[in-house]
C-alpha cells in the first residue's frame, strides 16, 4: 500500500507543478500582449508626430473621452451631438444639443457639475467616470463637438 500512496503523492505533486508552470505561462503571455499593444500604440504615435503632431494629438487625445461619450452619452444626445427627443424608461425627454447656443455658453465648470450631478432629467455620472475623465469629457465637448 505504501508505493500507491507515494505514486499518489508524487502525481498530485507533479500536478501541481503542471498547474503552477500553466498559471506562470497565461501571466506571462498576458504581460506581453499588454506590453505589445502598449508599444504598437507608441510606436504609430511617435512615427506619425513629425509629419502631423496636431492632428495625433488630437486623436489620441481624445481616444478616452469619445468611447465615454459612446457610451454614456450618445444614446441621449446622439452621436452628432444634436439631441432631440428620446425616450428613456417609458418617459419621452428632450435632450438639448450639445451644439446648440445655450450649450456654448455654460461654462467648464458648469458642465463639469451638469456631467457630475445630473440636472433636471439627465442622470448624474459621478458613479460612472472619474473627475479626470468629466474633465476629459468636457474638454472633449468643447473642442470636438462645439470646435471652441
Amino acid at each position: 500500500m505504501a508505493p500507491w500512496k507515494d505514486n499518489s503523492t508524487r502525481r498530485n505533486c507533479q500536478m501541481k507543478l503542471i498547474s503552477l508552470a500553466l498559471t506562470c505561462v497565461a501571466i506571462a503571455l498576458i504581460a506581453i500582449a499588454c506590453t505589445e499593444t502598449a508599444s504598437t500604440t507608441n510606436t504609430s504615435r511617435s512615427s506619425a508626430s513629425p509629419t502631423a503632431p496636431a492632428a495625433t494629438a488630437s486623436v489620441d487625445e481624445f481616444a478616452a473621452a469619445k468611447a465615454n461619450y459612446k457610451k454614456n452619452c450618445e444614446a441621449c444626445h446622439g452621436p452628432e451631438a444634436t439631441g432631440g427627443l428620446v425616450k428613456v424608461e417609458k418617459k419621452q425627454i428632450k435632450v438639448p444639443s450639445l451644439k446648440a447656443d445655450h450649450a456654448l455658453k455654460h461654462t467648464d465648470e458648469q458642465l463639469t457639475k451638469m456631467i457630475t450631478n445630473g440636472e433636471e432629467d439627465m442622470p448624474a455620472f459621478k458613479n460612472k467616470m472619474s473627475a479626470q475623465e468629466i474633465s476629459e469629457m468636457v474638454r472633449y465637448i468643447r473642442k470636438e463637438i462645439q470646435k471652441k
